[in-house]
């Protein structure tokens, strides 16, 4: 007997405990599925899940970004929130952004480029560790249009740049990942490969239903 058919079923309409019993059959049904998947997303090892086939580290659980106040390169103030819903690609440096800086912002951009009509999916985020060669960075972002810089305001700022990290090791030159509901879910080091850090990116958009 279909589903369709046992709720039309003169018998179980004459019987409250049996549609209930219908009810509670179709919820467990439908609902199950929903359940899993966000076990899945928030408490599973995501990185046994993958098998070993992603490039970049997974960070388990995934952690939610601290959402502070922040100031934007132009002062304007910014939160890393207005950005939800989308995946973020964010990169840490000193202003004087040296080689492996300038290699970050030129990847970040070119991954962006290459995903072709998804990119609209991804944003970029710079986060200046200090500005004592502002002028000096200033000069390298007309080649990076659309990317959003940000100032060091306060203590919190720092707290906030300290929970980009790899296995404790240090932050400046590394490429992190951000989901569109806000959490730190991936990082790569410094050099680590454009190519592989698109295929990764690649995979997310593929299985991602949010973002």
């Amino acid at each position: 007997m279909t589903i369709e058919k046992t709720l039309n079923n003169p018998d179980n309409q004459n019987n409250p405990k049996k549609s209930r019993t219908t009810l509670w059959i179709m919820i467990i049904l439908f609902g199950l599925p929903y359940v899993a998947a966000i076990y899945f997303y928030y408490f599973a090892d995501l990185s046994k899940i993958s098998n070993q086939t992603n490039y970049g580290t997974i960070i388990t659980p995934a952690r939610q970004v601290n959402d502070i106040p922040l100031k934007k390169l132009n002062n304007t103030d910014f939160k890393l929130s207005e950005m939800r819903g989308k995946w973020i690609l964010i990169s840490i440096g000193q202003s004087s952004c040296q080689k492996s800086c300038q290699d970050n912002l030129y990847k970040m951009r070119q991954i962006r480029k290459a995903l072709g009509e998804e990119r609209t999916r991804i944003n970029r985020v710079f986060l200046l560790t200090d500005t004592l060669n502002i002028q000096s960075f200033n000069s390298l972002l007309p080649d990076y249009s659309g990317m959003e810089t940000i100032i060091p305001t306060d203590d919190n700022y720092q707290y906030l740049i300290s929970g980009f990290s790899i296995a404790g090791e240090p932050t400046e030159d590394g490429i992190f990942v951000v989901d569109p509901l806000g959490n730190y879910m991936m990082a790569y080091p410094k050099d680590a490969d454009a190519n592989k850090i698109l295929k990764d990116i690649r995979r997310l958009l593929k299985v991602s239903k949010i973002g």
